[in-house]
């Protein structure tokens, strides 16, 4: 697939070669849909989907449904928050939000979720602590802008059906939908889509510089919402040209892609 292209020149990978693999088939799993069941059955399904992907594809697991930590680590304030997924690697550490709701994702999941990250990390030992920390939230329903701001804001990769995953699209730019693309169109996927999909320490690290007032090239403030917003218009446009691009090069993809996954865990 894509996905598996070498870098081009002035790109850098975001995400190691196992998570990105399971970034595609969580998007491809959203974006045909057709999970079965209904409320909280629905969302038990929806994990066991999700860890089956995990298991065939070689993703080794660290947490799952009913953990209460992340890599091994206990919150600080002590909370037994419980924890959809989490993987420990020596590159980085993810944690992963798993929702199939009847209504749109609300605010409140998203605020729980980064509460919680921040939990796990403010109470980690050093090594996690310097390990950088990648949230990713699994959406099987619909997702509403002021919730995308949030999640820019924050670095927590939104996978929605509808969109390209933020991931997606600086890695499809990066190994090769940048033949589509202006160069300043490629910029602005180097620049915001990168920043957009940065890990929690490097939120913390601008939050403490803004307080202690260093602001160069730092993007905390008034105007900050600003640059989440860019980051959602360049997910709408660039990110559907991107996707035209994907589609003529690699027809049916995210079906075929599916369709394999459906085969590796069994269906759903």
């Amino acid at each position: 697939m894509w996905w598996s292209r070498p870098l081009l020149t002035g790109f850098r990978s975001l995400l190691p070669a196992n998570i990105l693999d399971l970034v595609a088939r969580a998007f491809a799993v959203v974006q045909v849909g057709g999970l079965s069941g209904c409320g909280a059955e629905r969302g038990r399904n929806f994990e066991r989907l999700f860890y089956g992907i995990c298991d065939r594809r070689g993703v080794y697991l660290s947490e799952r449904a009913g953990s209460r930590s992340v890599a091994e680590q206990r919150s600080a304030s002590g909370f037994g928050h419980e924890v959809d997924g989490a993987t420990r690697a020596v590159r980085c550490i993810t944690h992963w939000e798993l929702k199939h709701l009847t209504t749109e994702l609300s605010k409140n999941e998203l605020l729980v979720f980064n509460s919680k990250s921040l939990d796990f990390l403010q109470g980690s030992g050093l090594h996690f602590a310097k390990t950088p920390f990648l949230r990713f939230l699994v959406s099987g329903g619909n997702v509403r802008d002021v919730c995308r701001y949030f999640a820019v804001l924050w670095g927590i990769m939104l996978i929605e059906p509808g969109r390209l995953a933020l991931p997606l699209l600086y890695e499809a730019v990066a190994r090769c939908a940048a033949a589509c693309l202006s160069a300043a169109d490629c910029d602005a996927v180097r620049d915001r889509v990168f920043w957009s999909c940065r890990s929690l320490q490097s939120v913390v690290r601008e939050l403490s510089d803004w307080t202690n007032g260093t602001v160069t090239r730092n993007r905390c403030g008034p105007s900050i919402l600003r640059y989440a917003k860019e980051a959602m218009d360049i997910q709408e446009q660039i990110g559907a040209n991107v996707l035209d691009y994907l589609d003529e090069h690699f027809p049916e993809w995210i079906d075929e892609l599916a369709d394999e996954t459906w085969h590796e865990v069994g269906g759903w």
